[in-house]
């Protein structure tokens, strides 16, 4: 009801006061009135949309004139456009050359990012199954680096690794593709805290203080030798073979790496069922057999 009455009031308000406004507009001075104001807001609006019109080509000017200055700006506090890091790896990898290089080539050197991407993938996994980087979608500039790492371990220590085959008729392939394997290409912390590039146990029950540190393997704890330097990590390789449970394989000659490798797993070397085709797959991946004679 008062919702009603309120509305009736209202409506009769309104009807009374539009009485009163259309008895003034009769008078001339109302209607002149009424045409200036029109025409002042008419006028009004038309320049305001004329600055509208010219204001695009204003704020494009400004714009420009302020990417200009940013551009000045950042010319001022740019770094330099290699640092000595990279110039120093350039310079490995392409020597004096390098200079000759268009600046847009350089582009394709691999970034700290990338070997940064690099360190969380295995140095073997890409080797070993060529497809993996492709299903990962994995950059061919992190593979390149983790190939590198292989070439160089391999450049290291195959002179090592045959001195011990002429010594013991172990094949060099194996012994590089147990340290390969064994050692994550050097990055596993038994290599790179103890040297030990084979993952070789301690067995003794007097160990003097340096001999062997304590590491988890195979869900258990075990005592690991501790080496000088990885030279010497390979010549005890070498002498860790001639115990009598590898005495089988020395009816393999040095070239026979697929018997040796089979022989080693039968032997007991690593728990690792599929441990023999690893190795094959790294020596044949790599050509490791190239050393073998």
């Amino acid at each position: 009801m008062k919702i009603k009455f309120w509305t009736r009031k209202v409506m009769h308000t309104f009807i009374q006061n539009w009485k009163i406004l259309s008895g003034y507009y009769k008078f001339r001075w109302v209607q002149i009135g009424t045409f200036i104001i029109i025409s002042l807001i008419f006028l009004t609006k038309n320049v305001d949309f004329s600055l509208h019109l010219n204001a695009p080509e204003e704020a494009i000017e400004m714009k420009e004139n302020e990417i200009a200055k940013t551009l000045e700006n950042k010319k001022e506090t740019l770094p330099p456009a290699t640092t000595k890091e990279q110039a120093a790896q350039k310079e490995k990898y392409f020597g004096s050359l390098f200079n000759e290089i268009p600046p847009h080539l350089m582009r394709h050197l691999p970034s700290q990012a990338d070997t940064n991407l690099a360190n969380t993938f295995s140095n073997l996994g890409f080797m070993l199954n060529p497809n993996l980087a492709k299903k990962l979608k994995v950059s061919p500039k992190v593979v390149a680096l983790k190939q590198k790492k292989c070439d160089d371990y391999i450049a290291t220590f195959a002179p090592i690794a045959i001195k011990e085959m002429k010594k013991y008729g172990i094949p060099a392939s194996v012994t590089l593709a147990q340290g390969l394997l064994e050692s994550n290409v050097g990055d596993s912390k038994l290599a790179t805290r103890n040297n030990n590039h084979f993952g070789i146990k301690c067995f003794s029950k007097n160990c003097k203080h340096g001999h062997c540190t304590n590491y988890t393997d195979d869900s258990h704890k075990d005592f690991f030798r501790k080496y000088k330097n990885s030279l010497e990590s390979y010549q005890e390789h070498g002498k860790f073979l001639q115990k009598p449970r590898y005495q089988s394989l020395k009816k393999y000659s040095s070239t026979d790496y697929r018997n040796w490798a089979h022989g080693l797993r039968k032997a007991g070397y690593a728990t690792d069922k599929k441990y023999a085709p690893k190795l094959i797959k790294i020596i044949e991946s790599l050509n490791l057999q190239r050393f073998d004679s």
